[in-house]
């Protein structure tokens, strides 16, 4: 009975010790600079999202925080190791001098929301 014991006892400390692989969600790059660029243009950027953890990355969201920012992603669930290709275009309609643009990327990983910061000056 004692030895039963000890073994549950190790199995259980054993298992609460491993590390459980979770999602990681990474950037090609977190900021994306246009640089100088002319009004009433729409200019296209892309940035590659890669799962560098152990199990399936889920995109259950993108959402820029600005309307004049379109994006689409070629992939919504990336397996681990794997990349998505994220496009957007930034439209400078209406819009002067510097700006900065995010992208709130949500997924299932541990810090939940991810940013893609876009900055442009647009000159006149």
């Amino acid at each position: 009975m004692y030895r039963l014991l000890i073994l549950v006892f190790s199995i259980i400390l054993i298992s609460s010790c491993t590390s459980k692989e979770k999602p990681e969600l990474r950037l090609s790059a977190d900021i994306y600079d246009f640089g100088n660029i002319h009004k009433d243009s729409i200019y296209q950027g892309s940035t590659i999202i890669k799962n560098t953890g152990g199990t399936p990355l889920v995109i259950r969201s993108i959402e820029p925080d600005c309307g004049c920012t379109d994006v689409s992603l070629s992939k919504m669930t990336i397996l681990p190791n794997d990349t998505s290709l994220m496009n957007f275009s930034f439209k400078t309609f209406n819009k002067y001098g510097k700006q900065e643009n995010y992208i709130c990327i949500i997924a299932n990983t541990d810090s939940l929301i991810h940013l893609l910061q876009i900055n442009a000056y647009i000159e006149e």
